[in-house]
């Protein structure tokens, strides 16, 4: 029987990994999916989604090669040989009780993280964003860049126009 992830793994190794344990692991390679963790004689998958809460493009911008990093074992397939790892699941869902805490018609303060065509991204805490689109910042001129007015890393006040924790949606007018 091969491993899914390494040849020759162990089946003890496969046995004691259970669903839930909190493991530590070696980053062994990156690629533009995910990381393989080793995990002594077996080699766990932690896919990109399962990294961090927030949006990023690669797993290099979370971790590096022979980093030794904190994971929970979310799913074993001994069969195969095939563990699946997460390392956001140690933490918990930023967005739990987003609704409450930016309620709509609030004020809230935030620092401008990104600046796109339609909009800027908005950082409220750690892995919780919101959207100004452009319609919401009040710009004079139409089809104007939000960059005429805003700079990544300005703090700016917003009132909440929508939040849904559910879809990761929180909409903002600029103050």
């Amino acid at each position: 029987m091969g491993c899914w992830f390494r040849v020759g793994c162990e089946w003890g190794v496969m046995q004691r990994l259970r669903e839930g344990a909190i493991v530590s692991g070696v980053v062994k390679k990156l690629t533009s999916y995910g990381a393989f963790v080793g995990l002594g004689s077996v080699d766990g998958l932690l896919l990109l989604h399962n990294m961090t809460w927030k949006r990023i493009e690669h797993p290099s911008d979370m971790f590096a090669v022979g980093q030794t990093i904190e994971v929970v074992v979310l799913r074993v397939n001994a069969e195969r040989g095939g563990v699946v790892l997460g390392h956001k699941q140690l933490t918990l869902d930023p967005w739990e009780g987003a609704e409450r805490r930016y309620a709509v018609g609030s004020w809230v303060t935030g620092r401008v993280v990104s600046l796109i065509d339609y909009g800027a991204f908005v950082e409220l805490e750690e892995d919780v964003e919101g959207l100004i689109h452009v319609s919401e910042m009040g710009l004079s001129e139409q089809g104007a860049h939000p960059n005429t007015i805003l700079s990544v890393g300005d703090d700016v006040e917003c009132v909440v126009l929508h939040v849904d924790a559910q879809t990761r949606k929180l909409v903002l007018r600029l103050r």
